[in-house]
């Protein structure tokens, strides 16, 4: 009797990881899925994301055109809505709000692409498409697994995850789904710190270390850098090019620019924001 009940609580227990495409908590030593230092996330629903997804984001085409004009770069944090009260509310973007968004760019002839492809064009004589758009993601959210990586999907587009090294919501697994879906992945440091108030040799292990952390742990090349909070002043974006990184982007409001390349403006998506309001910014924005 006793081994026929653990028969029925092991199918059962089975059963239910199929339900959620069979992603399990983070374990602890699951490189960039430390759980320490993540903020609520949306661990309660099902796995939207779930299964072996095929090589996504925007690939060239012939209306791809060389290009070295500038480019918005949108910035989100955590896609959904907060359980209670959270230390940051303005963080927050629902999923609904997103997926309008997202909505609105693709009809109006928008492009979502990666920094790195920006790049290509700014630097290398690549090519991008006519109004090409980069969607930023900071510090590494359940949500941005979950929600908003199949809405992109859908129109066949990714974005760049701002991933720390430490202690984000994100297990290896998922963010190599991301990958393998087309997102690029930027450094975002280990720890998250005000990189101008700390030591020299703090400072040079936040830069080179995350960045061999994540190239590690995820197998793959990190070629660009997000300040935390957007705090950098010369000194850190000396050491920021001295660790290797061709760019990096900050929270200055504005159009990233080929010429300010590890100074790179973002356009900030907060709390309510919703087609109508991302249209606003754009235009305010020049973009």
């Amino acid at each position: 009797m006793i081994l026929s009940v653990l028969g029925v609580i092991l199918i059962a227990g089975a059963a239910l990881a199929l339900t959620r495409g069979g992603d399990d908590p983070a374990p602890a030593d699951a490189g960039v899925a430390a759980k320490s230092g993540s903020k609520p996330g949306n661990s309660g629903r099902e796995d939207a994301a779930s299964g072996e997804p095929t090589t996504g984001g925007a690939q060239p085409d012939d209306s791809w055109k060389p290009s070295r004009a500038p480019v918005p770069i949108l910035m989100y944090h955590v896609i959904g809505e907060p359980a209670g009260e959270v230390a940051y509310p303005d963080l927050y973007l629902s999923t609904g709000d997103f997926e309008a968004q997202v909505g609105w760019l693709a009809d109006n002839g928008y492009t979502a692409v990666t920094l790195v492809q920006v790049q290509e064009a700014w630097y290398d004589g690549g090519t991008l498409p006519e109004k090409p758009v980069v969607l930023s993601f900071d510090d590494g959210y359940l949500g941005q697994y979950l929600d908003a990586m199949p809405i992109l999907r859908r129109q066949g587009w990714a974005g760049q995850l701002n991933l720390k090294s430490e202690g984000s919501d994100l297990s290896t697994k998922q963010v190599k789904k991301m990958i393998r879906a087309g997102w690029e992945i930027a450094s975002h440091t280990i720890t998250h710190p005000d990189l101008r108030n700390i030591s020299p040799d703090q400072l040079r292990e936040e830069l080179e270390g995350s960045k061999r952390q994540l190239e590690r742990d995820l197998g793959v090349e990190v070629p660009n850098f997000c300040y935390p909070a957007g705090m950098y002043d010369d000194e850190v974006v000396a050491a920021v090019e001295a660790a290797g990184y061709r760019g990096a982007t900050t929270v200055n409001p504005g159009l990233g620019r080929r010429d300010m390349p590890f100074e790179l403006n973002r356009i900030r998506i907060d709390r309510g924001d919703d087609a109508e309001a991302l249209a606003g910014k754009l235009a305010a924005a020049g973009g």
